[in-house]
């Protein structure tokens, strides 16, 4: 059978607990893949308190043709500062979807593999045009994306939505001195002088 997918923000919101075996956590990954395989094509992964169960597992499902990855207990070890803009959705939360920041590379550690688990990308270096059609970066996202879920983290959250960064203006007072350039020459003046400069193509730096 599937499970109701939750979207009370208020339940998803609560970080999920460990699961104490390999066995425990299979069982919960049983209703998971089951749940997902009912599931669209696009949906590519699932989180146990997605359907209600507050345990600390994920299936992700994000290779083409290849069989749901279980994580149980999953701690993301490694992350690149090397970041990724993705445009992800949430079957928790519907009609709802926007870009987000995720490193290119993290390593996560499980109960149920005893290696860590590198993931990225599947061809060097990617490209802006490649982004979309990797499904390394796709399961990378993907895996940040759930183990969010298990601690409660969701696509709209600060921190994980993207945001522009705002320019803040300086102010300069009239005696304050600044630097100013044009065609490679540059001068440190007060500003009050600097902004007379600029109507002779010089540029305040």
């Amino acid at each position: 059978m599937s499970y109701k997918i939750i979207k009370d923000k208020n339940f998803l919101r609560k970080p999920t607990t460990p699961v104490a075996s390999v066995e425990e956590g299979q069982e919960i990954a049983n209703k998971l893949i089951e749940t997902l395989e009912s599931l669209p094509q696009g949906c590519v992964g699932l989180s146990a308190n997605q359907i209600g169960i507050s345990k600390s597992v994920s299936v992700v499902r994000a290779r083409k043709d290849g069989s749901p990855l279980i994580l149980m207990n999953p701690v993301i070890t490694e992350a690149s500062t090397e970041k990724v803009i993705y445009l992800e959705g949430c079957l928790s939360l519907p009609g709802k979807s926007g870009n987000t920041i995720r490193s290119m590379k993290v390593t996560v550690t499980t109960l149920n593999h005893a290696n860590p688990l590198p993931f990225g990308p599947d061809t060097e270096p990617p490209t802006k045009d490649s982004v979309y059609e990797d499904y390394g970066i796709l399961e990378c996202v993907c895996v940040q994306h759930e183990i969010d879920h298990l601690n409660g983290r969701l696509i709209t959250d600060d921190g994980i939505r993207f945001s522009k960064p705002v320019e803040k203006k300086v102010k300069h007072g009239r005696n304050d001195k600044v630097m100013v350039e044009k065609n490679g020459d540059t001068q440190y003046i007060k500003y009050k002088k600097a902004l007379e400069l600029v109507q002779e193509g010089w540029k305040i730096l």
